[in-house]
């Protein structure tokens, strides 16, 4: 009975096998023929609208796969020499503008190269009749320092307001001589020799002070050695009416000193003697002159005395007064003397 049963339910387990087996097989089967034959699920579409690509979407990707990339070695960095750096331009030197008296043109073209060098500048010297340069001043004329012959003019530049702080002063003496064309063909050894009939006389316009201290000198010997009633008269009369009978002896009156003892230097005849500045006598001596010179004696002679002044309208009135001082200074006062100046 037991083997019966055992019998029976060995046959049932493998029919329910069989039976399981076989669902399993064809299920499997179904679902995957099935899967093909499905709709493919519509994709839902969103509110949101899909943003359009960027340029960027179009770029090569930033790396390459490594797999077939070959990296490229990196240079080394060629060191460059280093950059000398431009020096910076300097600034030109300052102008400093002199207007300076005819007589005094020598005498500061002896400073001027040493003073330009320690004050890192450029001096520029206008050089006429004092009358004149006060003129050109007074009318605007760009002036740093202004040098006179006659302090008056300086002084008359101060009380029209036209100085800068009140820098104006006297700062050295000039007087006067005779010059004498060279080999002194009319014999001139006194000044009573210029006066003689045919002697040709250049001097100075009156409004020039070369001019107006000659004009005193003359009055000066007028009144003393041509004057009866005089200590000093001298007796053989040579010097009476000297100053007219003088005037009718000139044949040109020039406006500088400088142009005197060009035209007695020219030597062509034109010019027997003239007067001027001792300064010229000096400066003659330097350079070896053929003109020659007579002193005149201090009793009758006219001393003028120079002004310096810095004008109110100077850009450089730092620079202007140095070079002020230079010329109250030792050492530009011995460079005056050494030129004939301080006399």
């Amino acid at each position: 009975m037991d083997t019966k049963y055992i019998a029976i339910t060995l046959v049932v387990i493998i029919i329910v096998a069989s039976a399981i087996g076989y669902f399993a097989y064809n299920g499997t089967f179904l679902a995957k023929s099935n899967i093909s034959s499905l709709p493919t699920p519509t994709a839902t579409v969103s509110s949101t609208p899909t943003p359009a690509p960027t340029a960027a979407a179009t770029l090569s990707p930033t790396t390459s796969p490594i797999a077939t990339e070959t990296p490229t070695p990196t240079a080394s960095p060629t060191p460059q020499p280093t950059a000398t750096p431009t020096p910076t331009a300097s600034p030109p030197p300052v102008t400093l503008t002199i207007f300076a008296a005819s007589s005094l043109t020598n005498v500061i073209a002896n400073m001027t190269q040493a003073f330009d060098k320690a004050n890192d500048c450029n001096i520029v010297v206008n050089s006429a009749s004092s009358s004149t340069l006060y003129t050109q001043i007074t009318s605007g004329s760009p002036c740093d320092v202004f040098m006179s012959a006659d302090i008056k003019w300086t002084k008359q530049l101060n009380s029209s307001g036209l100085v800068y702080n009140n820098l104006s002063t006297n700062f050295t003496t000039n007087s006067l001589c005779v010059i004498v064309a060279q080999g002194n063909p009319k014999n001139i050894t006194s000044l009573a020799d210029l006066v003689k009939p045919g002697v040709r006389l250049v001097v100075a316009a009156q409004s020039v002070p070369v001019g107006s201290y000659t004009n005193t000198t003359l009055w000066k010997i007028d009144s003393t050695w041509g004057n009866a009633s005089s200590p000093q008269y001298v007796s053989s009369g040579a010097y009476v009416n000297y100053n007219a009978t003088f005037t009718k002896n000139v044949v040109s009156y020039e406006t500088t000193d400088e142009n005197i003892v060009g035209d007695v230097s020219l030597n062509l005849g034109t010019a027997d003697a003239g007067i001027v500045f001792v300064s010229d006598w000096a400066y003659g001596n330097m350079t070896g002159s053929q003109v020659q010179f007579l002193p005149i004696p201090s009793s009758v002679n006219t001393v003028g005395t120079y002004g310096i002044a810095v004008p109110s309208e100077t850009t450089q009135s730092a620079l202007a007064q140095t070079f002020m001082n230079y010329w109250l200074s030792p050492q530009g006062q011995n460079l005056l003397t050494e030129y004939g100046f301080n006399s």
